[in-house]
């Protein structure tokens, strides 16, 4: 995996967290928190997420193993996946995790639903699984959990100016940062399936 393969799977990974689209949905989940909680779940969630970053790649092409799922097919369904997720995001209409309204306000929603199914979703883990199979190096591992890192730094810096970042771009902004994420997804995910269909139907190429 080269240079230019690492960034373009973590503006993948980027594009699929949406930090910035999904402020919306963190704000009305901590509507009624304190500051100091408002602080502690960004910090537990940013924390949380990279921890199931991390425990995807390392462990997640091994369970896809022992389903004995060959990693091309698993690869192109991943891909296909991604370009629904970025149909859902440009047609603004990524909500389809669900969550309750009624979230009672004493309960942890750091982890569930912030960090799953919210940011680290079944479309994150996907990449995060077939990133764990494309390595060569050490060094690309290193940098991959290292991305991991700055994603969840990202979530964390995202969160905890969560008001700050909607007051000055407005939900309109928000809305317009979003679907440029779901472009950008859908148009790496095209090339992904492209890709994979070459390996599996060689006739293709």
């Amino acid at each position: 995996m080269d240079a230019t393969e690492l960034i373009k799977t973590f503006i993948i990974l980027v594009a699929v967290i949406d930090p910035i689209g999904n402020i919306p949905v963190y704000i009305a989940l901590t509507s009624h928190k304190t500051d100091a909680e408002h602080k502690s779940i960004a910090l537990k969630t940013a924390c949380s997420a990279v921890i199931l970053l991390v425990a995807s790649f390392l462990f997640g092409k091994y369970i896809i193993a022992f389903f004995g799922i060959k990693m091309s097919a698993f690869k192109l369904i991943g891909g296909i996946f991604l370009v629904y997720i970025s149909f859902t995001m440009l047609s603004n209409e990524k909500n389809f995790y669900s969550f309750s309204e009624e979230i009672d306000d004493k309960e942890d929603i750091s982890l569930m639903p912030l960090t799953f199914p919210l940011f680290i979703g079944p479309a994150a883990l996907s990449i995060v699984i077939i990133q764990s199979d494309e390595i060569s190096t050490q060094l690309e591992r290193v940098i991959i959990l290292s991305e991991f890192i700055l994603a969840g730094f990202l979530i964390w810096i995202t969160l905890k100016l969560s008001k700050i970042i909607l007051n000055s771009l407005s939900k309109t902004g928000i809305k317009f940062i979003h679907q440029i994420m779901g472009l950008l997804l859908g148009s790496l995910a095209i090339g992904m399936i492209a890709e994979e269909l070459k390996i599996l139907l060689p006739g293709l190429s």
